[in-house]
């Protein structure tokens, strides 16, 4: 009859063992679901809460052993279901090595990794009622609870990861600064608008409306410059000879082409602004049309039968 750790698992030999990686380190689990939710709780760990040393040899996983000072009772490390993170800084019976505010942070995490019915997967020896042990999680669920908790747990990364449309980032002050009024800093713009407009391509529209301005003004002022010209030459060529007169007329007739294709290029200018509104417009319409495919494509999809 094969044996059982505290927590009601089954107790493992080395061979049975899944691996995985995390935080750097290395660890055993009881199965693919345990290490699965296991990486997750020891990356978040060590991301939120306290980093993992990986130099200092003090994160443990499986061990063949009984509860430490207990003779009977196996440890939930035999069964491949208990973790000891930075055990040297979380000495076994010792209180206050965590402040109010990381313990918070751990209590949030292990709130996250539930069975969707709201039980907990994982134990913190830091709760224990008796001896303390902050180095220590365990899982506190069965075999059908913790494969539940994977699929939920799953899922909700991929739905996060699934950024929609509709979904909204804020704008960083620098987004603020270059997209112009009415943006500010922090304000949030659909992930559609940030996509489709991003900043570089509101820096881009911005240095081409300061370019076409620019330009506007130097055209005009060529403008004039050309019209003083067109009115003198005009003036010279009244009291002229004929031949001079002729020729007079011939250079006239190009400055005022000159003139014309200015006019032209202004137009040109004019015709390339996209205002905010056009903007918005179009954003609408291409959430709209992929909201409308989405649905096309979920409605397509072919429905299977376990009968």
């Amino acid at each position: 009859m094969a044996e059982h750790s505290q927590n009601g698992w089954t107790v493992l030999s080395s061979n049975r063992l899944t691996w995985f990686s995390a935080a750097g380190g290395r660890f055993a689990a009881a199965n693919s679901d345990v290490a699965f939710l296991a990486k997750y709780l020891i990356e978040r760990f060590d991301k939120e809460v306290e980093t993992i040393k990986g130099k200092v040899l003090d994160d443990w996983s499986w061990a063949p052993r009984n509860v430490r000072g207990s003779t009977s009772v196996i440890s939930n490390h035999a069964s491949a279901t208990a973790w000891d993170l930075n055990a040297t800084q979380h000495p076994l019976g010792v209180r206050g090595t965590f402040t109010t505010s990381e313990i918070a942070k751990v209590h949030k995490i292990l709130a996250s990794i539930t069975d969707g019915s709201g039980h907990k997967i994982f134990r913190w020896g830091h709760d224990y009622i008796g001896r303390i042990d902050a180095m220590h999680f365990e899982i506190n669920a069965s075999v059908a609870q913790v494969k539940k908790a994977r699929a939920v747990l799953k899922k909700r990364l991929e739905d996060e990861e699934d950024m929609k449309w509709t979904d909204q980032v804020k704008l960083t002050s620098t987004d603020a600064k270059i997209w112009g009024k009415p943006y500010k800093s922090g304000e949030k713009v659909t992930f559609g608008l940030m996509v489709r407009y991003p900043t570089l391509a509101r820096k881009t529209q911005a240095d081409l409306k300061a370019f076409a301005t620019a330009s506007a003004k130097r055209d005009a002022a060529m403008k004039a410059q050309l019209d003083t010209l067109i009115a003198a030459v005009t003036a010279l060529a009244a009291g002229s000879a004929t031949d001079v007169r002729q020729a007079f007329a011939e250079g006239t007739s190009k400055l005022q082409a000159e003139v014309a294709k200015i006019d032209a290029d202004a137009d040109i200018l004019d015709g390339t602004e996209v205002t905010d509104a056009e903007i918005d417009a179009d954003v609408a319409a291409a959430i709209a049309e992929a909201q409308a495919q989405e649905e096309a494509d979920r409605i397509e999809e072919p429905v299977t039968s376990n009968a």
